[in-house]
């Protein structure tokens, strides 16, 4: 009998509730090791452009304007400019 097959004779015998969970920790145990084979982009992989491109927009709704940050800083920006 090989490991697949005493592994289904187990589950068999346990509860629903039990089972579902050897399937979740077997599909974990799968998803660990596909993602340890796969390769991991790092800075020097990634161009600049795919980079600024993937992070477009994530900022958007609640990134602060430079006149809010300044503000916060107690900083005036028309004294500033001139």
């Amino acid at each position: 009998m090989n490991i697949a097959e005493q592994i289904y004779a187990l589950v068999k015998s346990l509860p629903q509730e039990q089972a579902s969970e050897v399937l979740t920790f077997a599909e974990f145990i799968r998803t660990k090791h596909l993602n340890a084979n796969q390769p991991i982009d790092t800075v020097d992989s990634i161009s600049w452009a795919k980079l600024v491109y993937s992070l477009a927009g994530t900022w958007r709704e609640d990134f602060p304007s430079l006149e809010e940050i300044r503000a916060e800083m107690g900083q005036d920006i028309l004294r500033e400019s001139l």
